[in-house]
């Protein structure tokens, strides 16, 4: 398999404080490294400011990285602009966790993924492109709706068919099933790696770790903005993990919980 995104030594630090007075950083990602090969499924799992989200979004060049090295199938991102990150997300999708920041209020759905697919592939039939998606994530019949007449999960329903419009061979799913109830995240999940095929790498960012360990092959943990555990989700149970790997497992009912020693390691 070859690699579909590569992240070597990636740091990005936020920074506080006025301009007059000495700002402090505050590290999201130190040294994070991560190679997702096509066709593969990779979840990252950790505590709320853990950093998953500034991995997804610096990874992707949405936000300029402080060190480090990004490779999009190959193809090296350093000293890459603005055009060059446009042109490479035709291919390498963001799942952004909020919908809405995927759907414009004013523009029906029909109009947002007419607007997609002409943005993706302008010699693209758009009309006939927008009823075979609708289609094939069940939308059907709701063309006319605006994003305000869509429930939650058909809100994130529409924001797959404008990510499948760009027929992506990389997807990063921030949080796609955030306050979703347990029968919806798992269709929701398996209508996305359904719909995008098996040659797509799939990056899925989650606090559920019982819906990573369903349809991943493979989990990173990341704790302060430092990947501390990679392993195959085959083995979870079989191998000693990390102690905040335990404490996210028994979280979430799997497994015992860490001791007082390994909690302080």
């Amino acid at each position: 398999m070859n690699p579909a995104w590569e992240l070597a030594g990636i740091r990005k630090a936020w920074r506080s404080g006025s301009w007059f007075a000495r700002a402090e950083a505050h590290e999201a990602l130190r040294d994070v490294s991560l190679t997702v090969y096509e066709g593969e499924r990779v979840g990252v799992i950790g505590e709320s400011g853990s950093g998953k989200t500034t991995l997804a979004r610096t990874g992707l060049g949405l936000l300029p990285r402080d060190a480090g090295d990004v490779r999009l199938f190959g193809q090296d991102t350093k000293g890459w602009g603005a055009r060059q990150w446009r042109e490479a997300r035709h291919h390498a999708q963001l799942l952004f966790q909020d919908p809405r920041a995927m759907l414009n209020p004013e523009m029906t759905l029909e109009q947002l993924l007419r607007e997609s697919s002409r943005l993706h592939d302008p010699d693209r039939d758009a009309a006939r492109a927008t009823r075979e998606i609708l289609f094939r994530v069940g939308l059907e019949g709701r063309d006319q709706a605006y994003p305000r007449e869509l429930s939650g999960g058909e809100r994130r329903r529409a924001g797959i068919a404008r990510l499948l419009l760009a027929r992506p061979r990389l997807v990063v799913a921030d949080e796609p099933t955030a306050g979703l109830d347990a029968a919806l995240k798992a269709d929701l999940v398996e209508l996305l790696l359904d719909r995008v095929g098996k040659s797509c790498a799939v990056v899925l960012i989650s606090h559920d770790v019982p819906l990573v360990l369903w349809c991943c092959e493979r989990v990173v943990v990341l704790r302060e903005g430092q990947i501390v555990e990679r392993f195959a989700t085959a083995d979870v149970g079989r191998v000693t993990h990390h102690p905040h790997t335990q404490a996210l497992l028994h979280a979430a009912g799997l497994g015992e919980p860490p001791t007082a020693r390994e909690s302080a390691s």
